[in-house]
């Protein structure tokens, strides 16, 4: 029974994601789109360090006035869910608007789950949106590149996003380059931030298992939760933001600590490199020396997921191990340095003591994000681009603008108390519709916010050690020009999806027949003509650096 739910649910993991190709592939509204904003081709290298200047003709000079006589709504898409106090935030956020701009608007959310086949979706069915959350891991190259984002100018952001312009640094601005024009607001702060492991350590001490300070490590402390807590899952991964993470949080600490070259939202390239490595060597998943690390890694995560250690639902659940792990449902929690914040409180108040395992590369370091791992792209048929642009502005810039969205009401969410953000009386992390981080309002400016009183000794600690950790990547500026591969890459994103990811879960029954089936189909699919231009594309970045 769990074979053939496992397999139903594979098959419907597969046939989402080619409907999202053939939905992309049939976009009447780029059509529309590309009458007011022509679709670019991404490019290796920027010659502008700023968005260039429209034409006179095309846009206004900063000096006129704003006409925000008409009153507008707009309509932006966020990532994840809306947190239960999001209408009342949303509520005073559009009092606030509607007194400074004469706007209102209405969020809509894409959920972790829906993100690969909703997304494109969104944009593609010229539904009513004004701005979207864009990132580098969040369909900005794909969807630049096919004309669905609108173009931001310097005159666009001196005189609607004149904040905004003035915090945030021209290395930005070349990062979000594509064919030297900007199709993404990024944020002004990038964020200071490594993927993590939370464990429970009350557990860990009670069943006597040492110390974890390595991933690697961890086995013991998955054996004892299976076999002492009854109603907790050691792992229970979710189908989108965990399900490879053991693969990968292992393989890093243990193999090669690499990323995609080509970096494709919800895709693979199978072109990799190390993020250690300065030169910028560019490697096949295929050749030994990646695929041999990678081998080892996919046979631990099987003998984990035989052993019970991961749930035999995660290709289909989609409750993430942190929101599991909150309800005592799950001995793991996967998230980031930002987003465990809300967790550690809920922990705290549950009395449960909580340690951090950082996942790392063998040197001990991660990659530092660039500035393009969080922003907002305007929608090319967006009514009201300029309106949108200045509630930007605002939310991303101004202090009480930013707080509101990222902390929630003062008084009701949070309330400021010896310098510190703390929970007004009576409210607790468990019971605060709010949490900061929560809403994913992650591109606003996060060096305007107090820390936590809730931070404890350990996580004030993991904060501090980032400065030590976080190391540049040599492809963060790099965009990748996917135009003379893009059937290729497609046909590599069905053959990861229906053959890679059962690997990375540890579903397969032999990880070595696994593999070379693998190899099989993406050698068919084109993986030799996609590494060609990686390796091609990349030279040529790093020769003009």
């Amino acid at each position: 029974m769990v074979k053939s739910k496992m397999s139903f649910t594979l098959i419907s993991a597969i046939i989402v994601f080619t409907l999202v190709l053939a939905g992309c592939g049939n976009n009447k509204n780029n059509d529309q789109a590309k009458e007011s904003s022509a679709a670019p081709s991404a490019s290796t290298s920027s010659e502008a360090s700023a968005p260039a200047s429209a034409p006179a003709s095309e846009s206004a000079s900063p000096d006129n006035a704003i006409d925000t006589s008409e009153e507008v709504k707009l309509v932006g898409y966020l990532l994840g869910d809306a947190p239960a106090g999001m209408k009342a935030v949303v509520d005073e956020l559009n009092k606030k608007l509607k007194a400074d701009i004469n706007a209102t608007i209405e969020f809509r959310y894409i959920g972790w789950g829906d993100l690969t086949s909703k997304y494109p979706l969104v944009l593609a069915a010229g539904e009513d949106v004004d701005f979207i959350y864009s990132a580098n891991w969040a369909f900005y190259n794909q969807e630049a590149s096919k004309g669905a984002f609108r173009e931001i100018t310097q005159d666009d952001l001196q005189k609607f996003m004149p904040k905004h312009f003035a915090a945030t640094s021209d290395v930005a601005w070349k990062e979000a380059a594509i064919s030297g024009k900007i199709f993404m607001i990024p944020t002004s702060t990038p964020d200071q931030k490594v993927p993590v492991t939370l464990i429970r350590g009350d557990l860990r001490k009670k069943y006597g298992v040492p110390e974890i300070t390595k991933f690697k490590d961890i086995e013991p402390y998955l054996e004892a939760i299976k076999q002492n807590e009854k109603g907790m899952i050691p792992i229970n991964a979710d189908s989108q933001y965990d399900f490879a993470k053991s693969f990968y949080n292992y393989e890093w600490e243990t193999g090669r600590a690499t990323l995609d070259t080509v970096l494709i939202t919800n895709g693979w390239s199978g072109v990799h490199t190390e993020w250690d490595d300065p030169s910028g060597k560019v490697y096949s998943q295929f050749d030994p020396y990646i695929l041999d690390s990678m081998k080892a890694s996919a046979k631990v995560i099987k003998s984990w997921y035989d052993k019970g250690y991961i749930n035999k639902n995660a290709i289909s659940n989609k409750v993430r191990s942190k929101d599991a792990f909150e309800q005592g449902k799950s001995g793991v929690a996967y998230g980031n340095t930002n987003d465990i914040q809300g967790t550690l409180a809920k922990a705290a108040e549950n009395g449960w003591e909580v340690e951090i395992i950082a996942n790392l590369s063998s040197k001990g370091t991660y990659p530092q994000d660039p500035y393009l791992n969080n922003g907002v792209s305007i929608a090319a048929g967006s009514k009201n681009p300029e309106r949108a642009m200045m509630a930007m502005d605002l939310i991303m810039e101004d202090p009480s603008y930013n707080n509101l969205v990222y902390f929630g009401i003062e008084g009701v969410n949070y309330v400021v108390k010896d310098g510190k953000i703390a929970l007004p009386d009576g409210v607790t992390a468990e019971s605060n519709t709010y949490p900061p981080d929560a809403a994913g309002f992650w591109f606003t400016n996060k060096s305007q916010h107090l820390p936590l009183a809730s931070w404890n000794e350990q996580y004030i600690a993991h904060k501090q050690s980032l400065k030590n950790i976080l190391v540049p990547y040599v492809y963060n500026a790099f965009a990748m020009d996917t135009s003379k591969i893009k059937s290729e890459l497609a046909t590599m994103g069905t053959a990861g999806t229906q053959y890679q990811l059962p690997i990375q879960g540890g579903i397969v029954k032999d990880v070595d027949a696994a593999y070379a089936t693998l190899e099989e189909k993406v050698k068919k699919a084109g993986l030799d003509a996609i590494l060609a231009e990686a390796n091609a594309q990349t030279q040529a970045y790093l020769s003009s650096k």
